[in-house]
């Protein structure tokens, strides 16, 4: 959704995200792939999403078209917030 309501050209915009973006079509389009085609360059990510539809492969997409990722930032208070919804996170 935040997405949608920017428009232009978004290299030099950094995205903050809690969870790894998504690199499937499920109920919403691929974040990753969005984020990719959109010209975002760099990308701050929490954590990696352990669901194993995804569990990396978004940090893949994004760095194999070039996107800067940097991973672990607040990792610990991510996961306090996200842990209970999170299947695989124990």
């Amino acid at each position: 959704m935040a997405l949608q309501t920017l428009g232009g050209d978004l290299s030099d915009v950094t995205v903050y995200v809690t969870l790894e973006p998504c690199s499937f079509h499920g109920r919403t389009p691929s974040c990753a792939k969005t984020l990719v085609a959109r010209g975002v360059r760099k990308i701050v990510v929490a954590i990696i999403d352990p669901d194993t539809r995804n569990s990396g492969k978004g940090i893949d997409l994004l760095r194999a078209a070039g996107v800067h990722v940097q991973l672990g930032v607040l990792e610990h208070e991510a996961l306090q917030d996200l842990g209970p919804y999170l299947a695989s996170v124990s």
